[in-house]
């Protein structure tokens, strides 16, 4: 299987970040961080200046990517793909080969891109699609993956995976990295942030998976 060179950078970082806490991919960005980022995502075109998304169609066709894409931390963000290309892209998302290729096309011109489309060597009948990797995704799981692998100073825990995912939903909205953190008060604070900087975009945050009762 031919990978990018992206996607081995990446791998590497979010390998290095789990080696020095010796701890497996789950369980330093566990199911329920990427069940965030992927939710939270499959909702961020609609609070663009201009909604890539003309119809339920791609709405939905983007949501199945998206779960590609956010499917192990390890992937970070990557849909890698065998010797069937765009085709068997095509058919693990459950669409026609042509209607891929033009929402690819259109998303990868988008300003921040959804999108970026990797081809693999030229041969007899073009280049290959080897991958497809979705930015949003690569950087929450890398930003996740350093905040849970910082013990809290108060009780020597890594943060909670619920308010991580909270965080981590509401930065994918909101598309945006995320903020440095120390200690679980600061991802708190942030979780309230970005719901305040969601609502004024014109949107409704979502329901917090974790309710800390503090208040500031």
């Amino acid at each position: 299987m031919t990978v990018p060179l992206e996607y081995r950078v990446l791998a590497d970082r979010f390998e290095a970040i789990r080696a020095e806490v010796d701890r497996t991919p789950d369980a330093l960005v566990p199911r329920s961080i990427m069940r965030g980022i992927a939710a939270g995502l499959s909702r961020a075109p609609s609070l663009r200046r201009t909604d890539p998304m003309k119809s339920h169609q791609q709405r939905s066709l983007w949501g199945r990517l998206v779960d590609e894409a956010a499917a192990r931390p390890e992937q970070v963000g990557f849909v890698l793909l065998g010797e069937g290309g765009r085709a068997e892209l095509a058919e693990r998302l459950g669409v026609p080969h042509r209607t891929l290729t033009a929402r690819l096309d259109g998303w990868r011109r988008t300003r921040p891109r959804l999108v970026v489309p990797y081809s693999g060597r030229r041969k007899a009948g073009g280049a290959p699609l080897v991958a497809v990797q979705l930015p949003a995704v690569s950087d929450l799981v890398l930003w996740a993956a350093t905040v849970r692998a910082v013990p809290d100073a108060v009780d020597g825990r890594p943060p909670h995976p619920l308010l991580v995912a909270d965080a981590a939903e509401r930065l994918a909205i909101l598309d945006t990295r995320g903020p440095a953190t120390d200690g679980w008060p600061d991802l708190d604070d942030a979780v309230e942030d970005l719901g305040a900087a969601i609502v004024r975009k014109g949107g409704e945050p979502p329901a917090r998976r974790l309710e800390t009762g503090r208040r500031r």
